[in-house]
Order: structure tokens, then sequence, then C-alpha cells
């Protein structure tokens, strides 16, 4: 190799320094081991990187050039030994988790995460079927945030993070948003729109029956479906902000639960007993601390 790191952060130091003698002190080297390190560098470049003709060394046309890169080096250079010492530390080069609440929710764990971990790449699945628990059980995801559920396995540990609405929404257009309340029968008089998974497994579903019913494996779809006038569907409020606040969606307010909001558990899974890196606790922990807070109708 023409150059080593120590001779190119010794150059950059001169360059922040402003003369040898000061980058001299900042190293904790002598004034001549500074300069041969620099006349090493030149050595090997082939070119001069500072003019001597003056009292205070000045950078040349070609070690202003030069600067630009070893700096890019002298950063790559560090990332590389800080995801060194990462990997030495136990943390793993990848973390999976599973998310299928509202994603928005979850940004501020993940932030921090991203800033304490740099070096730890996330992947973060939305289970397309409803099965985050089984994900998390089977050791396909390390950490999982999903709507509780009335039951999981021994195998599986949970925390309650908060709750969130689940609001009954229809197009503007559909016949059921004119009507001030709407009763379990009208709701059964039109197409309902529902989640594969969720419809089956979540708290309070037993009347939301219709004479026909379209699945689907994500909120999104049915979000599309509702503007699309397919029908109507249950949904987290929070994914329909926007749509409820313009008009484009009405909430529809049941009869016979006129001032009730339908409220949905969300818990963050992680495996019993199953031994877990510090990237994992960490972000476990942060997760934790993550409050799902949502106020309904009456202001809960």
């Amino acid at each position: 190799m023409r150059f080593t790191l120590d001779q190119i952060d010794v150059f950059v130091t001169c360059v922040d320094a402003g003369s040898f003698s000061a980058a001299a002190r900042r190293l904790r080297r002598s004034q001549s081991t500074v300069s041969e390190t620099i006349a090493n560098l030149e050595a090997g470049f082939g070119t001069a990187l500072f003019d001597r003709s003056t009292k205070m060394p000045t950078l040349t046309d070609a070690g202003g050039t030069l600067l630009t890169e070893s700096r890019d080096l002298l950063d790559r250079a560090l990332t590389l030994e800080s995801h060194a010492d990462s990997l030495a530390q136990g943390n793993p080069s990848q973390i999976t988790v599973a998310i299928d609440v509202p994603y928005h929710l979850m940004i501020a764990p993940l932030r921090d995460f991203a800033a304490r971990y740099p070096h730890v790449d996330l992947v973060v699945r939305h289970p397309s079927h409803g099965d985050l628990p089984q994900l998390v059980q089977d050791g396909q995801v390390a950490l999982g945030v999903s709507f509780a559920q009335p039951e999981y396995d021994h195998g599986l540990e949970f925390r309650r993070l908060g709750e969130l609405v689940l609001c009954h929404v229809a197009h503007r257009d559909h016949p059921l948003a004119a009507e001030p309340e709407v009763s379990f029968a009208a709701l059964q008089s039109y197409r309902h729109l529902a989640h594969s998974k969720h419809a089956a497994v979540l708290p309070t579903t037993e009347y939301l029956q219709s004479v026909q019913t379209w699945h689907a494996d994500d909120y999104s779809a049915l979000i599309t479906m509702v503007r699309s006038r397919f029908g109507w569907a249950t949904v987290p409020r929070q994914l329909v902000l926007e749509e409820l606040s313009s008009g484009e969606f009405v909430d529809l307010l049941l009869t016979a639960y006129p001032h009730t909001d339908y409220w949905v558990g969300v818990d963050l899974l992680w495996p019993r007993a199953v031994p877990q890196g510090e990237a994992v606790r960490w972000l476990r922990e942060r997760l934790r601390e993550e409050r799902v807070v949502e106020h309904g109708h009456q202001g809960r």
C-alpha cells in the first residue's frame, strides 16, 4: 500500500489544526514526527501536499484535491471500526421485527434504535395473514407489535402498550353514510370489507356480520375498497384520520353502541425463555416504554 490510515489521519489533522506544530500538539507527537509522516505520504502519492515556501505550509492544488477523499476515507474507516466493535459485542448484523398496527406509532422507537445501533440492519415485516404471534413463536421474527388477541401460546411473553380505536367507515357516497345511526340490520344489508385474520380473532366481532363479505390481507386494501364504494369496513381510526377529517369517509355510529368506541389492545410480543442479544433486548425495552394512546369519542 502506498499510504497508511495513520498518514491520512496526520494529513487531515495538519489541515484542520492549521500547522504542523499545532497538529503535533493535537496528536501528542513531535513536530519532526509529523513532518516526516507528511513527507512519506507525499513520496507515496508522488506529489506535494503542502507548499513549504511560506512560513506556514499551505495546501497545494493536489493537496486540496486529495483532502476531500482523505476525509471520506477516514469516515469510512471509522464506520468500519464501529461496525466491527458492534459485531464483537455480540450484536447481530440484522434484526427482524413484525408490525401489524399503523407504522407511524412505532417510528420513535425505531428512530432511537437507528441512532444507538447504526450497524444493525432492521427488517420490518408486515404479516400478510395476521399471523404475527406465530412468526414470533417460530423464531422468524425477534419482536412483534400486534393487535391484542384473546390468548397467546405459552411460548410467548407480551406487554400491553395501549389501545387503539377501530372504527366502522363507509365512503360518503355509500347509502350507510346518510344514516345518523346505523343498526346491525342495516350493516348486514351491505357488503362487509373485512381483514382476513383480524375479523376472526379480534374481540367483539360477532355482530359485524353481513350478507356478503369480502376479505383482504391488510388494511390498506380495505381502505382502497371503501374508497371505491365496494362496502363498509372496520379499520384502525389512525389509518383514516385524513379521510375522516376531509369528509371522504364517514364514521358509522352504531345504534346499539352510540357512544361506545371499539377499543382493541396493542401488544408487544417476544419469545419466552429464548436468549436475545443486547440490541434486541434494548429495542424490546424501548418498545415497552412506548405508550399507544388514542382519544375516542368520549375523550378517553
